[in-house]
């Protein structure tokens, strides 16, 4: 029974990512930052409490190395940004590799109030990525992420799937 439980988990992790340990997670509230937090072991950060109003959340990935950074000529797609509204999942490439960001336990954020986005914004010499603005209709909403790092071809798989590129719908022009 141990052997057939250490196969399954085995084949498991073949087909899923690994938990993105260090990503930078910042709140925004009205533009201001209110909070900050890294993602641990397990990839994921947590967020309670918060007031009613706008929030935006902002991440900066941690470089990937190996299997979740090599990309095939087969794997390669434009889209930069796509999200699953069904099981709430954002997928993200960039020059840091291929991550999924899984929203959970969202409290007090209705549907409507909440929006996946890519925007990449600078500060100095720091570059952080817009991924989600929502709004909390009744204090003490929260908002919980998990990150993990997946490989390029898990990315185009999901991004295929989905057929909605949010990285061209949500870059603000050049004026």
């Amino acid at each position: 029974m141990n052997l057939f439980i250490a196969f399954f988990f085995s084949i498991l992790s073949i087909f899923t990512g690994k938990p993105a340990e260090e990503t930078e997670v910042y709140l925004q509230k009205g533009g201001r930052l209110i909070a900050s937090q890294a993602t641990g072991e397990k990839g994921k950060v947590s967020f309670k409490h918060l007031d009613e109003g706008s929030y935006k959340l902002l991440l900066v990935f941690p470089q990937q190395e190996g299997k979740y950074i090599k990309e095939k000529p087969k794997h390669e797609t434009m889209t930069k940004a796509t999200y699953k509204p069904k099981n709430k999942t954002y997928y993200y490439q960039g020059t840091e590799g291929f991550f999924a960001i899984k929203f959970r336990d969202l409290s007090k954020i209705k549907s409507e109030n909440f929006s996946a986005i890519f925007r990449e914004e600078q500060d100095g010499e720091d570059k952080f990525n817009a991924i989600a603005e929502f709004g909390i209709h009744k204090a003490g909403g929260s908002v919980g992420i998990f990150v993990e790092a997946i490989t390029a071809a898990q990315f185009k798989k999901a991004a295929d799937k989905i057929g909605q590129d949010i990285s061209t719908q949500s870059i603000r022009g050049i004026k």
